[in-house]
């Protein structure tokens, strides 16, 4: 078996529940794992965001792609309005393993008018020993019935005779994110947000049945309104 680390984290824009930016470098530097799936970043359209910098100065590979506009004046929020953006809002994969093949898979929306931000997944096949596991980032919608739907296609999108985890933000409760998807099982369990008093756990890895997991927990607060998530893993090879 080939053991490897991953964590999850909802960055919130890379704020406090303040306004006030935290540094994004530190916080991943600290979380020190093969791979990082970060939900709701935050990238100004002036150039200054923290997400490209993190990955070089970490020795990362950055995947990464927008969902929706954005901006964070006078509250951070999505937008469908380009004229009030003034960033860009969407979900990255961090990866110091080497990664083989990757793709970017739309999600879909079963109501339209509920969400605003257009959902994708990254998948990323990367090399773990000899062998090789396929990574879904993502970040589902905050309607249910569109989560549902979008984690019930995800699971379609996934090799079904491969190591797959998928992590993320799923906006659902545990037992409903692993009913969404067949042949995966919660490496976590713990409440996750919100991150002063988390009475739920909405961020989650999931594994599939080919996946072991060697350890798992809900780490300390971040910075943002939501708690990490971080496993070590392991598969053939």
């Amino acid at each position: 078996m080939a053991a490897f680390t991953i964590t999850s984290f909802n960055t919130r824009w890379g704020m406090a529940d303040d306004g006030a930016q935290f540094d994004l470098a530190s916080v991943v530097a600290a979380f020190d794992t093969d791979v990082v799936a970060l939900q709701e970043v935050w990238e100004p359209a002036d150039g200054s965001g923290q997400l490209t910098p993190t990955a070089d100065a970490l020795g990362y590979r950055l995947l990464h792609v927008p969902m929706a506009a954005s901006f964070v004046d006078p509250r951070p929020e999505i937008t469908a309005d380009p004229r009030r953006a003034s960033g860009t809002w969407g979900v990255a994969l961090l990866s110091r393993l080497p990664v083989r093949e990757t793709r970017t898979f739309d999600l879909g929306r079963l109501l339209e008018r509920w969400d605003v931000a257009t959902r994708y997944a990254l998948l990323a096949e990367v090399e773990v020993g000899t062998g090789s596991v396929t990574i879904a980032a993502h970040h589902l919608s905050f309607a249910m019935p569109n989560a549902l739907a979008q984690m019930r296609r995800l699971g379609g999108a996934l090799p079904a005779h491969r190591p797959t985890v998928v992590a993320g933000d799923c906006n659902l409760w545990g037992p409903l994110a692993t009913r969404a998807i067949k042949r995966h099982r919660r490496a976590v369990r713990g409440r996750t947000w919100p991150a002063h008093r988390p009475h739920s756990q909405l961020d989650h890895l999931l594994v599939s049945d080919d996946v072991a997991v060697v350890s798992a927990r809900v780490l300390p607060r971040a910075g943002s309104d939501h708690l990490p998530v971080q496993a070590e893993l392991a598969v053939a090879g």
